[in-house]
């Protein structure tokens, strides 16, 4: 195996880790009966926070495009994290 394809398979391996883990964390949030509002305000906050490292790093990268994946994928992640939440306090709330 050389090692772009090593490469492309981490990246591919982490994204489906990360999409079981967000899957069995708003499957535990459906069935939660807590208030979501902090929750949905830390959930806010590191998806701003990745971002801006995503931001920051789209613009200063080197020629490797390593870290400016890695920021997006933690992007996607923690969006979909706050979008799930989000989501469900609004359903709990009506």
């Amino acid at each position: 195996m050389s090692g772009n394809s090593g490469y492309i398979l981490v990246i591919v391996i982490g994204v489906i880790v990360l999409a079981g883990l967000t899957f069995m964390n708003l499957r535990k949030i459906s069935r939660s009966t807590a208030d979501l509002a902090q929750l949905k305000r830390r959930t806010l906050l590191w998806s701003e926070i990745s971002l801006a490292l995503f931001v920051l790093q789209f613009f200063f990268r080197d020629r490797e495009g390593g870290f400016l994946l890695f920021f997006g994928i933690l992007t996607l992640f923690t969006g979909a994290h706050y979008l799930g939440v989000l989501y469900y306090s609004r359903k709990k709330s009506n």
